[in-house]
């Protein structure tokens, strides 16, 4: 193993014998040999070490016995729990940590089986309100702290290279989007998750009606006031989109970044049905991986509980195909979602400051190592995402 070794030999006062002694160092070391990664971990006792070659590209600051602990049992969630509590801090190139992570184990198997619990018994809507208000229902400025300030959309841009504004590259995929849904002043749009109104915005100065269903009462409030502000007829119900019944039908539905939370797509797809104009138009986006209800332990304890799921195409298409609708588009947004999350990230830490203030450190730092890790996920490419644009075909339809 080439490694350099920088070892302090005084002791703190109160640190525990354990963390005094050279054990940990050995099991770290015997864990991380061979490693790609240059980093520099800091001991409570005053000893640091550095491992892989080269300059170290971020440090991990162990403050206290439970950080030692925490770290020598090479287990993801131990880890992020003492970086949440505060007991670890870490700092310098942040998407590099996260190329550590199949050093640590992920078994959790109380964790893996609460998630398919809760819907068996307290059914999917249920489940989908509580894991819902568990990441959403938080003040809006807590979200507007990380997304673009112009166009505050919680999901990705289309970037045509890395240098563009998130705010460029969202207004691209809103051009893309109006431009395949056919839309023109007067129609009327359903939203599924319509967020913090970027995609409203956009849409209303166009002309499009639009109303949006939401199981976040802190996302409807948050846009009754702005539309108010605005000026706009914006038209939000309270309610879960396989639980939504109404005899209206929309010209389009747009549902950007909320397949995630409904990983039952039959019953998608038949509300779609129910939903939308014989010879209108679906556009959907989401992150995607290849295996259903694939989740690590930390994102289903800290960001998204329940049984979320990435987008499985393979499966969505494949329940799709049982349908009247056809697919018109399907296009890879991998990197720019990876553009977009590392943009998101940079906002977040610039605003440190501020949301630890107004939230406290414990969201400041769950949503930090949430951002930070699903950036390099897409970077990685274990996450996928798609954009496509779905057609339900009427008599007339030429398509």
């Amino acid at each position: 193993m080439s490694e350099e070794v920088t070892v302090q030999r005084q002791s703190a006062p109160g640190v525990p014998a354990e963390a005094r002694s050279g054990f940990w160092l050995e099991r770290l070391a015997r864990a991380f040999a061979g490693t790609s990664v240059p980093f520099e971990m800091h001991f409570p006792d005053g000893r640091s070490r550095r491992f892989g070659q080269g300059t170290s590209s971020f440090r991990v600051m162990l403050k206290n016995r439970n950080a030692v602990r925490a770290i020598t049992s090479l287990d993801q969630v131990k880890f992020a729990d003492a970086y949440l509590a505060g007991d670890i801090d870490i700092d310098g190139d942040m998407l590099r940590p996260f190329e550590l992570r199949q050093t640590l184990g992920d078994r959790h198997p109380l964790t893996t089986a609460w998630r398919f619990l809760q819907p068996l018994l307290f059914g999917q809507v249920r489940t989908n309100q509580a894991a819902i208000t568990s990441h959403y229902d938080i003040d809006p400025d807590f979200f507007l702290s990380f997304l673009d300030p112009k166009t505050p959309c919680y999901t990705q841009g289309v970037y045509l290279s890395d240098t563009e504004t998130l705010d460029v590259a969202t207004i691209r995929k809103f051009d893309y989007c109006f431009e395949k849904l056919r839309l023109k002043p007067g129609d009327h749009i359903l939203e599924i998750g319509p967020g913090w109104g970027a995609w409203f915005e956009y849409a209303s100065r166009r002309g499009v009606k639009c109303t949006g269903i939401s199981i976040s009462q802190t996302s409807i409030d948050y846009l009754n006031g702005r539309s108010k502000e605005l000026g706009y007829d914006w038209e939000l119900i309270h309610a879960d989109l396989l639980a939504y019944q109404t005899d209206r039908k929309y010209d389009a539905i747009v549902i950007m970044g909320v397949i995630e939370h409904l990983p039952q797509y039959d019953r998608v797809l038949a509300r779609f049905e129910s939903l939308v104009k014989p010879g209108g138009y679906v556009f959907l986006d989401g992150s995607a991986c290849t295996k259903k209800y694939e989740l690590s332990s930390f994102m289903v304890k800290y960001i998204y509980p329940g049984n979320h799921s990435f987008l499985v195409l393979h499966d969505f298409l494949d329940q799709l195909a049982k349908t009247p609708f056809h697919v018109l588009e399907i296009f890879s947004d991998r990197y720019s979602y990876f553009l977009t999350f590392q943009q998101w990230a940079r906002n977040f830490d610039a605003n440190r400051e501020l949301v630890v203030a107004r939230f406290g450190e414990f969201n400041y730092r769950r949503f930090r190592l949430y951002l930070w890790g699903a950036a390099y996920e897409f970077l990685s490419r274990s996450l996928d995402c798609y954009r496509m644009v779905i057609h339900y075909p009427g008599t007339d339809a030429t398509i």
